[in-house]
């Protein structure tokens, strides 16, 4: 009698568990020696708080952390799809028109360079404090690491592939669509993994500098009365959303791109 392997979902589903697992038990192990070591030297709270004191107070302030972690969530979401969705094309514009990548790709270089700190105040200037300025910020975050990545991906493709494909008369878009996109997307999901960390990044520092809203915002409120175990809920809360949308670019991958999957 012949043994049914298990089918590819099956297999992802159990890798994914079993790598949440070994996730939630090296946080147990931080946490219960955090708590042992500030319990030992008797470390205060408004200094340095336990992981006992903030996860009781993220329990006891959910609803307040969850409404800032939307606001946070839904900028982030924003400025990371207008990046990638106007950085994908840009970067296969700048590799097929060689001007381009002369004459505008320096550009963009130094303006990732300039650092969004001092690209905040500006933005406030011209677009008032709102959540605009904060998309605009988690936009200059994420672009460049997505449109880095997308030439690389782009350039990458074996170039003896177009001969093949316009042999057998494949028109221009049916090898973007067929052979040169998805033998990019190994580069292009690479890139987006880096840039929606740099956007999780931003969006804090963007709700720091200008917004009413959001867990950049609510941390630097807390910070002004000294509350510290609400500021450690609000990290807590960000690194989750962060985590969200990390595992939401996994779960892309393994969807668009199956034959990257590798057996455990």
């Amino acid at each position: 009698m012949k043994l049914q392997s298990p089918s590819p979902g099956r297999e992802l589903a159990l890798a994914w568990l079993r790598s949440a697992l070994l996730t939630v038990l090296a946080v147990c192990i931080v946490m219960g020696v955090w708590q042992g070591l500030a319990a030992w030297f008797q470390v205060p709270v408004w200094l340095f708080p336990k992981p006992s004191d903030f996860m009781l107070r993220f329990f006891s302030d959910f609803p307040l952390l969850l409404h800032h972690a939307l606001a946070t969530s839904r900028t982030l979401l924003l400025g990371f799809v207008l990046g990638v969705a106007i950085a994908v094309p840009l970067a296969l514009a700048i590799v097929s028109i060689g001007a381009l990548e002369r004459g505008l790709f320096p550009v963009i270089v130094f303006l990732n360079i300039m650092p969004k700190t001092v690209i905040g105040p500006i933005l406030i200037v011209w677009f008032g404090i709102g959540p605009l300025v904060s998309v605009v910020i988690v936009f200059l975050m994420c672009f460049f690491p997505v449109l880095v990545d997308a030439m690389s991906g782009f350039r990458a493709v074996d170039p003896r592939l177009y001969y093949i494909t316009r042999s057998m008369g494949a028109s221009p878009s049916q090898t973007f669509w067929r052979v040169r996109l998805p033998a990019s997307m190994t580069h292009i999901f690479a890139g987006m993994k880096i840039g929606v960390v740099k956007a999780a990044e931003g969006v804090i520092i963007a709700e720091f500098i200008a917004s009413s809203s959001g867990l950049g915002y609510l941390i630097m409120r807390a910070s002004g009365s000294m509350d510290m175990t609400l500021m450690f809920s609000g990290l807590i809360m960000a690194a989750l959303v962060a985590l969200v949308f990390n595992t939401a670019m996994s779960v892309g991958e393994a969807v668009l791109m199956p034959w990257t999957r590798r057996p455990e």
